[in-house]
């Protein structure tokens, strides 16, 4: 008899085989008549029995993943964009939806529990095969967290007074020795937590003379500038978010610069030193003024001052960074933006490496020099899409 699983295989290893072939007619209908079928086999199982809401969200979740990983293998495909951003949808529309009937579930408490356990140990062991995987040490927290929120409600729901038996002991003492390994595993990381909680509660002085722009460290690898914009709302309003990135690598260096459009605003957001923002203490100190801070800078439309271009390298280049862009950004867009400066022959922006998100920056490629030179003097500090950008050389890596 052929099983739910059984169809649901034969529907990935479809699709699997039309990915390879987009083009193939054959491959694509035998996909969408697998597809077809494992629907139609859920659907008959949920009339005698409700599959548990966490099996939905684990299988759009991996086709998530595997929409992002096909995306992120041509960036250029604005169909692979578009499916990986309705599969990312489909999934937290059905995270929301499984923790909406969690709450009125009770006899599924101890399910739950008893496969995020599971979960739990199939993450440890993908992080001990290759301990230097982010996104494995990454997935084994975030299991640990559910287990643990999952009997923390269990708990405050049942109020049960009886005696832990000899078996429950067990168990709990090996949860504990399990909890006291991956801590040891996770190269101090724990450690690290703890410090920086204490940081948190004593909060360190700010430093620095009041200005308009604020240092802010000690930043999530998943933040953005949306939920940076929203931590920050009740200081003032920001004119300008610029994330600190290294030159050769391009990797986000978890720190960056804000600037408000005045000095109490900023004021306000150094008394947030030490508070807590996606599970890190912030460190937030007034900005040190540049050497060249009273050279008159022009305001531009779309908010924030006009950043001054680093110094042109010797026989020019060209390639050109771009930071401050709006989040619906695209290629058309831009290349609209930069035209009459000179032919544009690749454009790059960067994305989170673990999510593939956005960061609102980027690096454009010019078919000559000449044209850098006149995008950079004509364009820089000027407004696209509501944004004052900024535009800068891009230096050759060594």
């Amino acid at each position: 008899m052929t099983t739910q699983t059984d169809l649901e295989k034969a529907f990935r290893k479809a699709k699997k085989a039309w990915k390879v072939d987009k083009e193939n007619k054959k491959l694509k209908k035998e996909m969408r008549a697998a597809k077809k079928a494992w629907e139609e086999s859920k659907s008959g199982d949920a009339a005698d029995e409700k599959e548990a809401p966490k099996l939905d969200v684990a299988a759009l979740e991996k086709a998530f993943k595997k929409a992002k990983k096909a995306w992120k293998e041509n960036k250029g495909d604005k169909a692979l964009k578009k499916a990986k951003n309705e599969a990312k949808k489909a999934w937290e529309a059905a995270k929301a939806s499984s923790e909406s009937e969690e709450k009125t579930e009770d006899k599924s408490d101890s399910v739950d529990i008893e496969s995020l356990k599971e979960a739990v140990k199939k993450a440890r062991k993908e992080f001990k095969a290759d301990k230097t995987n982010k996104a494995a040490k990454k997935a084994l927290r975030e299991a640990k967290k559910a287990l643990e929120e999952a009997e923390a409600k269990t708990n405050g729901e049942v109020e049960v007074e009886e005696k832990e038996t000899p078996t429950d002991v067990g168990s709990k003492r090996k949860r504990e020795e399990e909890e006291e390994e991956t801590k040891e595993e996770d190269d101090g990381a724990n450690a690290w937590a703890s410090m920086s909680a204490k940081k948190k509660q004593r909060s360190d002085p700010v430093e620095g003379e009041p200005n308009m722009k604020c240092f802010v460290g000690n930043l999530s690898w998943d933040i953005d500038e949306s939920q940076t914009r929203a931590f920050f709302k009740d200081c003032g309003e920001l004119t300008d978010i610029f994330w600190l990135t290294d030159r050769e690598t391009e990797r986000f260096k978890g720190c960056g610069f804000i600037t408000f459009d005045s000095i109490e605003a900023a004021t306000k957001a150094c008394e947030k030193n030490g508070q807590d923002l996606m599970g890190r203490p912030l460190k937030i100190n007034y900005a040190k003024p540049r050497p060249d801070k009273d050279r008159k800078r022009t305001p531009k439309k779309g908010g924030g001052p006009k950043r001054e271009p680093s110094e042109r390298p010797a026989g020019g280049t060209t390639t050109v960074f771009v930071g401050n862009l709006s989040f619906d950004i695209d290629d058309d867009a831009m290349r609209g933006f930069a035209k009459g400066c000179g032919e544009i022959t690749n454009i790059r922006w960067l994305t989170d490496r673990d999510s593939g998100d956005f960061k609102g920056c980027g690096f454009i490629d010019f078919a000559s020099v000449e044209g850098v030179d006149k995008f950079i003097t004509e364009k820089n500090g000027s407004d696209l899409m509501g944004r004052t950008i900024r535009i800068d050389y891009a230096k050759p890596r060594v």
